[in-house]
């Protein structure tokens, strides 16, 4: 007719079963693709658990070796420092042994003095003779015994009379300083000591030094009350016997 629309047919061949074979394609295009995600990503997974085993292996081997490395330091050290104690214990042990060996010597030359001054006239004077003079530590490390003997050879028989004076000499604050036995003794309240004895007389007590005070010696003197007599000035080291 004239004037309508003409539409124009088209034969298309009937294919009942591409749209399923379709569907089918892309689904198994879409599992190979996932298969494929899932096993790279096992494979990358796989490998870099491999790699962090192999660092941790690694990692603890070096700690391995640094506990054996630390552990020989400390033995190392363990025995240095138990080497350096038995060290100065063995010097500690020497200088003690050799300070009492010290000490017996003067002592035994203090015996020696002693009855040689008892038995044999002394020249001058009235035979009068420091016989020893000892001193010794006590628990206090400040205080200390002394024992002063003056004695009278055995040729002797008179009765003598006199004074005996006891100075500690050191220093103190880097500079000489002196003390009077009655500066340091509580037990003694004159600077002289009175002397009487026919054969000999024993002087002892306790002292205790001023702090910061180093004392190097004693200087001992004995006078007689007389006109003529004995005077007697002798100096000692501070040589301490251990009680």
């Amino acid at each position: 007719m004239k004037g309508s629309k003409q539409y124009r047919m088209k034969v298309v061949p009937h294919r009942p079963f591409s749209g399923v074979i379709a569907a089918g394609g892309v689904a198994l295009l879409v599992l190979v693709t996932s298969a494929g995600s899932y096993f790279a990503g096992q494979y990358h997974l796989r490998k870099n658990l491999d790699e962090k085993t192999l660092e941790y292996t690694r990692v603890l081997e070096q700690l391995e070796a640094l506990n054996s490395e630390n552990e020989a330091l400390r033995m190392r050290a363990a025995t240095a420092e138990q080497s350096l104690v038995i060290g100065e214990q063995a010097s500690e042990a020497v200088r003690t042994e050799l300070v009492q060996k010290e000490s017996q010597i003067a002592e035994l030359k203090q015996e020696i003095s002693f009855y040689r001054g008892v038995m044999a006239p002394a020249e001058g004077g009235e035979g009068v003779s420091i016989g020893r003079f000892i001193l010794s530590q006590t628990a206090d490390a400040r205080s200390y015994q002394y024992k002063l003997q003056v004695q009278q050879s055995a040729a002797r028989r008179n009765v003598i009379k006199g004074t005996a004076t006891f100075t500690v000499v050191g220093r103190q604050d880097g500079e000489s300083k002196r003390y009077a036995l009655m500066d340091l003794s509580e037990q003694v309240d004159k600077e002289s000591i009175p002397l009487r004895f026919k054969y000999f007389q024993n002087i002892e007590g306790e002292l205790r030094l001023p702090e910061g005070f180093i004392p190097e010696g004693v200087e001992l003197s004995l006078k007689s009350s007389g006109r003529s007599g004995f005077n007697i000035e002798q100096r000692y080291g501070w040589l301490v016997q251990k009680s």
